[in-house]
């Protein structure tokens, strides 16, 4: 396991950068995360590969809702990334290398690895990337072979386990069999869909030392109705409460 740095238990997360819901400031654009560094919140952002081995900075599988085109992610190629804008804004998709230039240390980074099917292109290729970067990161999926790879290379990056109710396998189900049954599979931390509280299994983990981390929360009101439960929040949409006894 990774020694779990003080800002990823304790500094609120912005969700795909501090954007807007107006979308005059696209989530997982530049200008979001600009936003996120001018007042000093940690970046949570997605990455997945597309057809050339270009690691981009995307959420979607497709763009039809960011860019209003029915094309597949995988499909595109680095040179086409500027012909699409996000939101009909004048930023477009970018490139992780591009937010690393432009982060540069200044603010943290939690890396959410969209991995469908796990090859281990996306992860060799964000770890290639991450070599040269000096600022702190922390990676998380939702793909448990991702997660159990990630964990076994040379870094220091804490890897999460992300977890949701709604997905057909049950991750979370199995993270807490496989918890007990190999503690060298263990995640450094877990990042659990707050929709599902209160869960069982989320105080499971806190009492076997795990931090657990919420997404995506969305006001201050949930913050307060789960203070016991979490180390920290992925937020968007508001300002979280500093002066909360949980920061």
């Amino acid at each position: 396991m990774s020694i779990i740095p003080t800002w990823l238990i304790s500094t609120p997360i912005a969700h795909r950068g501090l954007h807007d819901g107006n979308h005059k400031i696209p989530e997982n654009s530049l200008s979001a995360f600009a936003k996120a560094i001018k007042e000093k919140y940690p970046i949570e952002l997605d990455v997945q590969i597309i057809k050339d081995g270009t690691v981009i900075v995307f959420h979607d599988a497709d763009l039809k809702r960011a860019c209003s085109n029915p094309k597949k992610t995988k499909h595109l190629r680095q040179e086409e990334l500027t012909t699409h804008t996000l939101f009909k804004t004048t930023q477009t998709i970018p490139t992780l290398q591009e937010v690393l230039d432009f982060v540069n240390g200044q603010v943290p980074l939690l890396i959410e690895l969209k991995t469908h099917r796990f090859s281990k292109k996306l992860e060799k290729n964000t770890l290639l990337l991450l070599k040269k970067y000096e600022g702190e990161v922390a990676l998380q999926s939702f793909n448990r072979s991702s997660v159990k790879w990630l964990s076994k290379q040379n870094h220091n990056y804490p890897v999460g386990q992300l977890a949701e109710p709604s997905l057909a396998i049950q991750p979370l189900n199995y993270i807490y069999n496989y918890l007990q049954l190999n503690k060298n599979m263990r995640p450094d931390f877990v990042a659990y869909d707050i929709d599902d509280l209160t869960n069982k299994r989320v105080s499971y983990f806190k009492e076997k030392g795990v931090p657990i981390l919420l997404w995506t929360v969305r006001n201050q009101a949930q913050i307060d109705r789960y203070a016991t439960l979490f180390d920290n929040i992925i937020f968007e949409g508001f300002t979280p409460s500093l002066d909360h006894k949980k920061y």
